[in-house]
């Protein structure tokens, strides 16, 4: 029967030479409205962690929506420090680390992609791309150094980690600051592994259960080219006896 209809549809619009065609990925827009939301129920968190801030995009979008939040951004990469310089000379609760999170402090081989979008400390190393500056030594920090010792007293009330397939990596290294002080956590998740190592989004939503978080939202996601498939999710985790699961009413 769903088919029927939708092939009536289809036909209906073929017609008119309208074409319908799946969408490849859902990102900004999901997550302003999730941000948009839970602040309308009351959620204004006072310090967010960005993880992969990249050029800042993500944490200048936050800030439109949380204002007086203030930020700490942590990405490895030499080309983003310009970007993220200037975003802190003009957003002054705004503070960036040059490095990398992870397990632990020291250093790790980072990938750099042609897009610096992807790049990551998955692929493992190769001679001639370190050579070539395809891969670079990088300095790895871990949140609960930063929190704890590099800005003590910080309230990450927002935790936000998008790092190529790092993320567990870099919440092994967060166990004593955020996991049960941090409200919501948002992670970019992957149903494929793309990358040596790389955790499933399964493993995800176990290693947050584990820590007393239930997943509570997808905030975006992305189709894979090769062949539409769902890729990647960005997910939203909450504290299982939290503020958001305070209700269970539908």
């Amino acid at each position: 029967m769903k088919y029927a209809v939708k092939s009536a549809i289809k036909s209906g619009l073929d017609s008119f030479g309208i074409e319908i065609k799946r969408n490849r990925g859902g990102g900004v827009g999901e997550l302003v409205s999730f941000l948009e939301n839970i602040r309308a129920r009351g959620f204004i968190p006072r310090g967010i962690v960005d993880v992969g801030a990249n050029r800042g995009a993500w944490t200048r979008l936050a800030l439109s929506i949380f204002p007086n939040a203030s930020v700490i951004m942590i990405e490895p990469q030499d080309e983003m420090e310009p970007y993220l310089s200037k975003l802190c000379s003009s957003l002054p609760t705004c503070r960036y680390i040059k490095a990398g999170a992870g397990r632990k402090p020291g250093e790790l081989v980072q990938t750099i992609w042609s897009d610096l979008n992807g790049s990551s400390f998955l692929p493992p190393v190769d001679r001639s791309q370190l050579g070539s500056g395809k891969q670079r030594k990088t300095q790895i920090v871990t949140i609960d150094s930063v929190l704890a010792e590099t800005y003590p007293g910080f309230l990450p009330d927002l935790v936000k980690l998008d790092i190529q397939g790092f993320e567990l990596e870099a919440l092994s290294g967060a166990q004593n600051t955020t996991f049960g002080r941090t409200e919501l956590f948002i992670l970019e998740t992957s149903l494929f592994s793309f990358l040596p190592r790389q955790p499933l989004t399964r493993e995800v939503i176990s290693f947050m259960f584990d820590r007393g978080y239930e997943l509570y939202d997808i905030t975006g996601y992305q189709r894979r080219p090769f062949d539409g498939a769902l890729g990647q999710v960005d997910l939203a985790f909450v504290k299982s006896k939290g503020r958001f699961r305070s209700e269970a009413n539908w």
